[in-house]
């Protein structure tokens, strides 16, 4: 039984052990995208080596046993600069968008294509979790919001764009986003913030910490909250939608302070009686120590979106986290789509009944039938893509190596629950090698050699002959999500971790 010591720590294990499981037996993490347990190492993607300080010579983890004596480091300098040339190559002929343009585009962030999947599949709780979680005012923001998302949908490159803020606030006017798991927040954690101001910045900020179980407390100078909203005449934004929405607020457990004017002077005391405060209104103090700024903004939804990130940031200060840098957040684009490009992309995602409506009095339902024509163009693996989240630590950036040629932009899997975009598709081989492990009768191979080479089923059969019994582990193993349920997020299907803090 060899002893090793991989960085400083030694360990003793069984003969045969590679040293990714040595290391993962410490409690160590070495990336990898073409490892899966129960296949066989692939050495596809050689993101996994680590340095044998003895010799200096890079291994790759997955398939090098560990050995007597071995001095293993896992991090240094020569070590991480091969894992991001690596996934630079990866990424220079990656063919995919991470986000859809229009959630890209959404300065919320809002999940736009899972509302529209929810919605088209009559989940309607789901689509009002999505949008609320999203959003935080569907409803108030189906009356305001400019709907910059609309704008960059590709479907308005084919056609006509989708109606998106009408979308989400007819799920909101339908009553569902009162759904009381909505309300559901993590255990308390014992923790107070103050919130000064109540329009959309300061009451987005305290719903996100109230979900994240600290109390929030919002102190507000007029006599309701909603902050220039109550300006609007009752044809644009309706009083009652704006105090339907934050009384969900209220009910959430934010408490609401009125009539008490923050200045510099009071802030000194409410610092002392709350363990973070957020600056939601102009001129009362700069972000510093425990203050935080939530800017508002005249685009009611981009002043959610300042909300949403100021709370993110308290969120991390009190866990202790604020001197933990933040991760740039890789972000895969295909950009511009030319129409036959389109019409790959619709003739595969498009809900085919959609495509013909019959006329629908009622709004929401309409909508559901609107629904149906998204193209879907977001990663169906876009909170648990292992290429994500390896490109994110190590800062890789999209192009620094140009390909002599992109891939053609291709769907393959027109009919079934499952497609396969060969853009997307990294060779790793792990759905080659699980397809045989279940002894699939056509299963899957490679095609070609080199630059050239791809991922097919057999003989053109089509795509559910080849992965008839292996289809679910082979898309939980993917990772990249070439390969995927059509309408339906991996993290939600597969019960898989998610890594991004949403």
């Amino acid at each position: 039984m060899p002893t090793l010591t991989i960085n400083n720590k030694r360990i003793e294990v069984g003969a045969g052990t590679t040293i990714l499981q040595a290391a993962r037996s410490l409690g160590i993490e070495i990336p990898t995208l073409c490892q899966w347990d129960g296949v066989p190492p692939m050495n596809s993607c050689m993101l996994c080596v680590v340095r044998n300080a003895k010799t200096g010579q890079l291994l790759s983890s997955c398939s090098s046993q560990a050995q007597q004596d071995m001095e293993i480091e896992t991090d240094s300098g020569d070590v991480c600069a091969a894992r991001k040339e690596v996934l630079d190559l990866i990424v220079s002929e990656h063919l995919g968008d991470c986000e859809a343009p229009c959630s890209h585009t959404c300065p919320a962030s809002m999940n736009i294509p899972q509302m529209m999947r929810q919605m088209y599949s009559g989940d309607l709780e789901g689509a009002a979790y999505t949008v609320t979680l999203g959003l935080v005012f569907p409803w108030t923001l189906g009356y305001v919001c400019p709907a910059p998302c609309q704008n960059p949908c590709r479907r308005k490159s084919y056609d006509e764009t989708m109606q998106i803020r009408d979308m989400h606030r007819s799920v909101a006017e339908a009553g569902y986003s009162d759904a009381p798991e909505l309300l559901e927040c993590l255990p308390d954690t014992g923790k107070r913030i103050a919130v000064v101001g109540s329009a959309m910045a300061g009451m987005a900020a305290a719903w996100v910490l109230r979900k994240s179980g600290h109390a929030c407390t919002i102190f507000e100078k007029e006599a309701k909250a909603g902050g220039k909203l109550r300006s609007l005449p009752e044809k644009d934004l309706p009083n009652g939608v704006l105090d339907a929405e934050i009384a969900r607020v209220e009910r959430l457990g934010v408490e609401f302070r009125y009539g008490i004017e923050v200045t510099k002077e009071s802030l000194d005391e409410i610092q002392k009686e709350f363990d973070a405060v957020v600056v939601a209104c102009n001129g009362v103090a700069p972000p510093s120590g425990k203050v935080f700024e939530a800017k508002e903004h005249k685009l009611n939804v981009r002043a959610v979106g300042n909300g949403k990130e100021a709370a993110l940031l308290v969120d991390r200060y009190l866990k202790s986290m604020n001197g933990a840098a933040e991760k740039h957040l890789f972000e895969s684009k295909i950009g511009r789509m030319e129409k036959p490009e389109l019409e790959v992309m619709r003739s595969h995602n498009e809900n085919r009944e959609a495509m013909e409506p019959e006329p629908v009095a009622d709004n929401l339902a309409r909508n559901q039938t609107e629904a149906g024509r998204c193209l879907h163009c977001d990663c169906r693996k876009r909170t648990s893509c292992r290429l994500r989240k390896w490109c994110s630590e190590y800062g890789v950036e999209m192009r620094k190596f140009t390909a002599a040629e992109l891939p053609e932009y291709r769907i393959i899997g027109r009919d079934g629950d499952v497609i396969f975009e060969p853009g997307k598709c990294i060779r790793c081989g792990l759905c080659v090698a699980i397809a045989k492990k279940y002894g699939e009768e056509i299963g899957l191979t490679f095609i070609g050699r080199g630059f050239d080479m791809d991922i097919r089923v057999p003989f053109d059969e089509p795509l559910e002959r080849g992965i008839r019994e292996s289809a679910a582990e082979c898309i939980e193993a993917c990772p990249t999500a070439a390969i995927s349920w059509r309408n339906v997020e991996d993290a939600e299907h597969c019960h898989t971790t998610t890594w991004i803090e949403l």
